[in-house]
This record gives structure tokens, sequence and C-alpha cells, in this order.
């Protein structure tokens, strides 16, 4: 294969692969799709082929809703500051690092209580609206890394997104630790008593 194509083929599948896997997907995993797709490719190729990028983007939209936390504590965690359970804080991580996080957040929360407001029977005038755009623009966005260091240390995360510590505490295992754990006799317990 020509390096000039390679490299252009290889740019167009980093590309691709920034739009369909989350960050942590493509730090640990992003080299094996990586090299599968230059595998796929014809010499001289370019560019993906339109049934690779539809499998590539298939599997990042499945991966990223496999990994999306239950509609409630969701909702929670956008509209306050609530913290996601431990299985979804990787998940978590992605989102807060993610581009526009705060902007997003913030279109949410604006967006939740103009519902709010609908439902009361009363939206609020034009004026209210361009005045906390402008609050916002004021407040929220010279505070955006604060605000992403916090809800990272929340998460337990460092701000550079590593965390405090890889593995759940025990009590977040269930039975899954006591099943580990030799009963007073000394033998194992079976799984799920």
């Amino acid at each position: 294969m020509d390096p000039e194509a390679t490299s252009t083929y290889e740019h167009r599948c980093r590309l691709l692969m920034r739009v369909a896997y989350p960050s942590r997907f493509r730090e640990f995993r992003g080299d094996e799709v990586l090299g599968t797709l230059l595998d796929l490719a014809e010499p001289g190729q370019r560019s993906p082929a339109l049934r690779d990028c539809l499998d590539v983007l298939r599997g990042g939209l499945v991966l990223r809703l496999r990994e999306h936390p239950p509609l409630w504590p969701w909702l929670l965690s956008r509209l306050g500051d609530f913290r996601l359970p431990w299985r979804y804080r990787w998940w978590a991580r992605d989102d807060i690092q993610g581009r526009f996080f705060i902007e997003r957040r913030a279109a949410f929360q604006l967006s939740a209580y103009g519902l709010l407001f609908l439902a009361l029977g009363e939206f609020p005038s034009h004026a209210f609206l361009v005045g906390m755009s402008i609050a916002y623009l004021i407040i929220a966005v010279p505070l955006r890394g604060s605000a992403r260091r916090s809800l990272l240390a929340r998460h337990e995360f460092h701000p550079d997104g590593t965390p405090y510590r890889q593995h759940p505490p025990e009590s977040l295992l269930g039975s899954e630790a006591h099943a580990s754990q030799p009963d007073r006799a000394g033998s194992r317990r079976p799984p799920g008593r």
C-alpha cells in the first residue's frame, strides 16, 4: 500500500473511531480496532468502506448504550450533583471529560426547568431566558475547570481522570465477595449462600 494512502486511511480510521467510541475504549482497545481496519484495507484505499464504517459506528453505539446508566440515576446526576453507582463511574468519567459537558449539562437543566414551568402552566418570559443565558456565560464558563474537577472527584477520579482506586469497595461487590470467603469450618461457601 502506498505510504501516503496508508497515512490518509489511518487518519480517517482514527477519526471514525473518535466519533464512534469513547476515549477510554480507544485508549485500551483502539490499536486493535485500528489494526483490523488496516488489515481490511485494499491497496491504495484512502478511506474505510461504507460497510466497515457502519460496523464501527454500530459497535460504538452498542458499547455506549450498554454502559449508559439507567434513566433515573442518569436524570438525578444531570439535574443535580448526584453520584452515579459504582458500576457506571467509568461512563461518568468519559461523560465529564467529554467535549462540551458543562454546556450539555446546562442545556439539559434549562430544558428540564422549562418543562417544569410548562407543566405549571407558566412559561418564563424571554427576558428571563436571556438573563439565565447571560448568567451562565458570566458564571459557568469561567468555572468550567473547577466544575469538572469537583464532578470527577465526586466519582472518585483525580483531575486527570485516573481513579482513586481500581477496584470497588467490598461492600459494593455483594454476594461475589461473600462467595469467595471461607466459612467457619474452613470450606468455601457455594455461590449464592
